[in-house]
């Protein structure tokens, strides 16, 4: 249920987990070049305009643990891992882990993560949630029409736009059923765009809506914690201040609970510059 490389994947490796973090299967993970970091943590929150504040580079995406009895998180719907402290595996370690390859010692009792390498051409496949894992975008419903097809009074929908064209609108039902079209307003239920639908939006049409555009550059805010969704419930920010700056290869609404975005992270968010916290 979480992300995913569709296209351009590099390899895949495992990597040691920070002692103290949980790590969630279908999240992105890095290191942290803001504090002194001996493994991966969940990719941290975006900070400043395309996270120049914080400047943590996606690394990959987590595929798989090395615990042997894996751990299943019900809230977002994967499997985790949590390292235990630091000194955890001197004398035999309080939990067994099994199956790591690659260059690392067999038997050595740390735990650690399979990712899929990210580069900045990697396509990645995220869903889309409201707030949490499972909760899909609200379908909102047409009360008054527009017979021009370039508006109508909806249902709230779940963020609010910008009149900057960084938002999608798609029909699931009615006559225009399967279109897309980028709002340009800044109502959550008056909505509005430029390019005229085929046929007038009548009463009783359902859309749902995501804030980035359906192709191109957008910026976006990631599920916080487990990292493995977009999440609707937040506000395109046309600066791009606390949010991730992606380049949207597909959008599809089309399947209420399945919806999902296909993109590339700007490449900006891989050449930040190392911050002198490292190592301290």
């Amino acid at each position: 249920m979480g992300m995913s490389i569709v296209h351009n994947s590099y390899q895949t490796i495992w990597v040691p987990v920070k002692p103290g973090a949980t790590i969630y299967v279908g999240g992105l993970v890095a290191y942290d070049i803001n504090s002194t970091s001996e493994g991966v943590e969940m990719l941290p929150a975006a900070a400043g305009v395309a996270n120049k504040t914080n400047n943590d580079v996606p690394l990959g995406i987590v595929i798989g643990t090395n615990r042997k009895e894996p751990l299943f998180d019900t809230t977002y719907k994967c499997e985790y891992i949590t390292a235990p402290a630091a000194a955890d595996a001197h004398d035999g370690a309080s939990i067994e882990y099994v199956g790591v390859e690659g260059p690392w010692a067999k038997g050595d009792p740390v735990p650690m993560v399979k990712i899929d390498l990210l580069l900045p051409h990697s396509v990645i496949r995220a869903p889309i949630f409201k707030s949490a894992v499972g909760t899909a975008p609200t379908l909102v419903t047409c009360t008054t029409g527009d017979s021009s097809g370039v508006a109508g009074t909806f249902g709230a929908i779940d963020f609010s736009p910008t009149a900057n064209n960084d938002s999608t609108l798609y029909f699931r039902s009615g006559s225009n059923a399967g279109a897309y079209r980028i709002m340009d307003g800044t109502s959550t239920t008056a909505l509005t765009w430029d390019v005229a639908l085929r046929n007038d939006v009548a009463d009783g049409d359902t859309a749902v809506a995501a804030p980035m555009r359906y192709v191109g550059s957008s910026t976006v805010l990631i599920g916080a914690t487990c990292m493995s969704y977009i999440d609707c419930a937040n506000d395109p920010v046309e600066a791009g201040t606390d949010r991730w700056a992606i380049n949207v290869i597909r959008l599809d609404l089309s399947e209420a609970g399945k919806e999902y975005v296909e993109f590339m992270f700007q490449p900006n968010h891989y050449c930040n510059f190392i911050t002198p916290a490292v190592g301290a």
